[in-house]
């Protein structure tokens, strides 16, 4: 597919940063519905958590509730596919990913089904409701299935500008939205997608490459932002919302050797993003130091975003004070 050029406009994006990935996932569903008469949902009792109460209300036939059984809604979604039906299933991550490992591993991993399965909230920010709500494993889990593309928004102007391009695609997608709502804007120009390659944010050396994956984009734009020109001068901030297990692979190992340093920022644990680059430095031997901020390999002490992201090191001060550390 050749890229796709989208033209950036602060008036939508600021409206859509308010609602937040969940909401404006949904709501995005519901204007596609309106073009594009193909698109049905699954959810499994989900229907506010992911936006969707306008699409249920004005499009029932379309619309399927499995209730609180996941399994069976990614099953039914498949055969919905299978018969040539467009269809995208819902529900929160570590319940969609972990409880329906199996079905999403034969049905759009071994099957190859142009499903698009969304985890809503993956990451840590229900963190206020334990460890039963957050899902910090579901990419080391998807990586490892062969066939899924991922896509992981950075805000909520490009989750809807880029999602009816991706249903197009028509291929097997897991998408991972995290955060809240109210969040702050990544973009503020023009891009262009190709469904493999990161977006540049901020070019300004090659000392670093900062590289940071869905909602926390956000806390990494805003640092780079307020740096002094002095540290702004000597890196590049890039998100990675599109990862192709192959074209991916093959775009970082020939770009990654022009940066002396990397600095990757994931929500999830190491198997994660940070992981995924990690293996493409060591199979192209890369000389590049490699430096992360992820989700630590134990539980940590639950409490609201913020705090579940201080913990992290993925609030503003820490991106902030090892970026610094990096460069200095």
């Amino acid at each position: 597919m050749n890229k796709i050029s989208i033209e950036f406009s602060t008036k939508d994006s600021k409206k859509l940063n308010i609602l937040g990935l969940r909401a404006a996932y949904g709501l995005t569903l519901f204007k596609l519905k309106k073009i594009n008469e193909n698109i049905s949902v699954f959810t499994a009792d989900t229907s506010t958590s992911a936006g969707l109460d306008r699409f249920r209300k004005s499009y029932p036939d379309s619309y399927f509730d499995c209730g609180i059984a996941e399994q069976c809604m990614i099953s039914t979604a498949a055969g919905y596919v299978e018969e040539g039906g467009t269809a995208l299933a819902s529900t929160f991550a570590p319940f969609l990913v972990l409880r329906s490992a199996e079905q999403i591993r034969l049905t759009l991993g071994y099957m190859k089904l142009p499903l698009i399965v969304t985890g809503l909230a993956s990451g840590i920010s229900l963190g206020f409701l334990g460890y039963t709500h957050c899902c910090i494993e579901d990419l080391a889990l998807i990586f490892n299935i062969p066939n899924i593309f991922t896509y992981i928004p950075s805000d909520c102007f490009e989750l809807n500008q880029v999602l009816p391009h991706l249903i197009n695609l028509k291929r097997p997608t897991y998408i991972r939205l995290t955060g809240l709502n109210k969040n702050k804007a990544v973009h503020d120009k023009n891009f262009d997608i190709d469904f493999f390659s990161p977006l540049e944010i901020f070019s300004g050396g090659e000392d670093l490459l900062v590289i940071s994956s869905g909602a926390i984009s956000s806390n990494v734009k805003f640092v780079v932002d307020n740096l002094n020109s002095e540290y702004k001068k000597k890196l590049t901030f890039m998100v990675l919302p599109f990862i192709d297990q192959k074209k991916t692979k093959i775009f970082l190992s020939k770009n990654l050797s022009k940066f002396r340093n990397i600095l990757v920022l994931d929500e999830g644990t190491y198997g994660g993003v940070a992981s995924f680059i990690s293996r493409i430095i060591l199979d192209s031997n890369i000389s590049i130091k490699f430096h992360y901020l992820v989700h630590p390999d134990h539980f940590l002490k639950c409490g609201d975003y913020n705090y579940m992201l201080s913990q992290c090191g993925l609030d503003c001060d820490n991106i902030e004070s090892t970026i610094k550390n990096i460069l200095s």
